[in-house]
């Protein structure tokens, strides 16, 4: 006897959830196909410049505090590591004048006056990427600053 309003209850869930299944029955994905296909890796893109010190030039920025986009290619980089880190070979402080590249801003320093990358500031391509011609997945009326 105590277990009746238990099972009335299951009965009841597992109607509704038939009820609901069928109910999205003529519902397609966003995606154009079944979830159990196989995805299709889409084509590379080249990157928009080609290898760094090629003079390409900077890329506008779209709103004020948006990160610098990289103009060159980075796929022929390293990994960037806690002990190596190929984007300052050209972008310290020290070498940027010689290699004619913008130098890291302060803000990216370390405060302890080594003038090393503050490590919160290390992973460069977390916030600066590459740039490739790509057609844009859903249609964009965003407009930048001018």
């Amino acid at each position: 006897m105590k277990n009746l309003p238990m099972r009335w209850m299951l009965v009841a869930a597992a109607v509704a959830a038939v009820y609901g299944c069928a109910q999205f029955a003529g519902v397609s994905t966003l995606r154009g196909s079944n979830a159990d296909t196989v995805d299709v890796a889409p084509n590379d893109k080249t990157y928009v410049g080609k290898r760094p010190g090629g003079g390409q030039e900077r890329i506008a920025r779209s709103y004020k505090e948006q990160p610098p986009l990289i103009p060159h290619a980075i796929d022929n980089f390293d990994e960037i590591t806690v002990s190596d880190n190929q984007c300052m070979d050209c972008h310290s402080p020290s070498s940027a004048a010689a290699k004619k590249a913008p130098a890291v801003p302060q803000s990216h320093v370390d405060a302890t006056g080594n003038k090393g990358l503050n490590m919160a500031r290390y992973q460069c391509n977390s916030c600066h990427v590459p740039q490739v011609d790509a057609k844009p997945l859903v249609e964009n009326r965003f407009e930048g600053r001018k």
